[in-house]
């Protein structure tokens, strides 16, 4: 079982290589990611003494891993994209004083996003921006909500960024 001595020497571990403005933020979600697991396993690390690697190990792949929940939640530059909807309000919840918007380039991505087809623009929302809940998705979670599948959002999502790359290109002039 996690006990408070554990997690203390656990975080004090991680505080070896990972920065501390990021510190708290990564190893909580390692925690949460530890309560997940079966219980089973948890105490059969602790047991074996393998926790202190497992910890170590984990800390480094939510840290430097752009597929892991710790990116996607804490890090992901797209969660700091303002986009304009007349009719729903996604970042209500999640603004904050210290929150980047790309205010220039947000206008000309609307206008490019209501070029496309209702279903790349919504499934593009989605990713980018998450839902009315502010919940953030990954393909897979995505693929999981929609019951589309994972492989057709990740080349719709790649065509519309491509697209609006292009777009904005044409629109700066800067071809």
């Amino acid at each position: 079982m996690l006990t408070n001595k554990l997690c203390i020497e656990l975080k004090n571990i991680a505080r070896n290589f990972i920065p501390a403005k990021y510190l708290d933020d990564l190893t909580q979600e390692v925690f949460l990611q530890l309560l997940e697991m079966p219980k089973a396993k948890v105490n059969d690390l602790i047991a074996s003494g393998d926790i202190h690697r497992y910890f170590n190990r984990m800390c480094k792949l939510n840290y430097y891993s752009k597929n892991s929940r710790y990116y996607y939640t804490y890090v992901k530059i797209y969660e700091h994209i303002l986009f304009h909807d007349s009719n729903k309000s996604y970042n209500d919840k999640k603004q904050k004083h210290n929150d980047l918007y790309i205010k220039e380039d947000s206008d000309l991505i609307d206008q490019i996003l209501k070029e496309l087809y209702w279903y790349d623009r919504e499934l593009f929302k989605l990713y980018v921006l998450g839902d009315k809940n502010c919940k953030k998705y990954t393909y897979t979670s995505l693929s999981a909500k929609t019951g589309i599948s994972r492989i057709s959002i990740y080349y719709t999502i790649k065509g519309v960024k491509k697209h609006i790359t292009n777009r904005l290109k044409e629109l700066r002039n800067d071809l």
